[in-house]
């Protein structure tokens, strides 16, 4: 550090403050997807991760703790993403077969993206779940800290807690997200012995033998 630095004390007891101002401001920011298993809030507010509040595109608010207890799929994406648009369709028929067993997904638009855009892609694309906007604070609890593609899908168990995190859109992407959907709802829904499915599935492996 030069002496000239020394020949203003007022300045340097500035830019000290001012640097322990961003330090302090830093420590109290959660890092870009933290490495721990991220968290939906609870409804009392009984762990680390503080509510948020999602502005819908019915301009409709929604409480993020209000999901707890269901399979809750957070899917980012951008509307003018091309690989958004190819895994939309497949979003929509996953909400349509698992929704009536616990399903939630929330398709959250990116920053960018106008209420015009978003109205666009719903409607070309026949989105029929909720879509609202990402925020900052969602970003920085739920989005992977080194890779900001989109879509990304980040899916909770009705524990509220993350048990997959998926970036981009192949075939193989999209069976690996339909397989973990499907066991986090048999979780919630298992098939109980003696049911119709279960004499279904015996059926099956009857025919099969």
């Amino acid at each position: 550090m030069s002496k000239a630095f020394f020949k203003f004390p007022r300045l340097a007891s500035v830019l000290s403050l001012g640097l322990a101002l961003v330090l302090a401001m830093a420590a109290a920011v959660p890092s870009l997807g933290r490495d721990d298993i991220p968290e939906l809030p609870m409804p009392d507010g009984s762990n680390d991760t503080p509510e948020m509040l999602i502005k819908m595109a019915d301009d409709s608010t929604l409480k993020l703790s209000s999901l707890r207890g269901r399979v809750v799929l957070l899917d980012f994406f951008w509307t003018k993403c091309p690989h958004c648009r190819d895994h939309a369709p497949h979003m929509v028929e996953m909400y349509n077969q698992y929704s009536k067993r616990g399903l939630v997904i929330v398709g959250l638009a990116a920053q960018v993206d106008t209420p015009e855009d978003v109205k666009g892609f719903v409607h070309e694309l026949k989105v029929n779940y909720p879509v609202g906007f990402t925020t900052t604070e969602l970003l920085a609890y739920y989005r992977d800290s080194h890779n900001a593609g989109v879509p990304q899908m980040v899916l909770f168990g009705a524990d509220g807690k993350m048990v997959k995190r998926l970036i981009g859109w192949n075939e193989a992407t999209g069976k690996e997200i339909h397989d973990a959907v499907a066991a986090q709802v048999q979780k919630m829904h298992p098939v109980k012995p003696g049911s119709k499915a279960t004499s279904r599935a015996t059926a099956r492996r009857t025919a099969h033998a």
